[in-house]
């Protein structure tokens, strides 16, 4: 993968701001929002992340979907299927090895 930097000159204030704002977003960093934000200029799509977001309801296909992978995780559980884990170590080890 090809990488450049871009630098983006700016108040330290309003680095701040954003910086805080991403991470009120969920994104692990400012260039991760803003390369979220580059890629949906570049699609195309619209993205917004004012107080007035708002959630569609889901299509009744994700509905089933999610119906359905609740009734599987209720049954796995139930079967003692299910992994647990006792710390975030444990967990993010079980991810990795995907």
């Amino acid at each position: 993968m090809n990488t450049v930097k871009i630098q983006v000159p700016m108040t330290k204030s309003l680095r701040d701001k954003v910086t805080k704002r991403a991470d009120e977003l969920g994104f692990d960093s400012t260039q991760a929002m803003l390369r979220y934000v580059s890629k949906a200029i570049v699609d195309g799509r619209q993205v917004s992340f004012g107080e007035k977001d708002s959630w569609d309801e889901p299509s009744p296909e994700a509905l089933a979907r999610l119906d359905r992978w609740a009734k599987e995780a209720r049954r796995d559980n139930k079967a003692g299927k299910l992994k647990g884990y006792h710390s975030v170590d444990e967990l993010m080890k079980d991810l990795h090895s995907l």
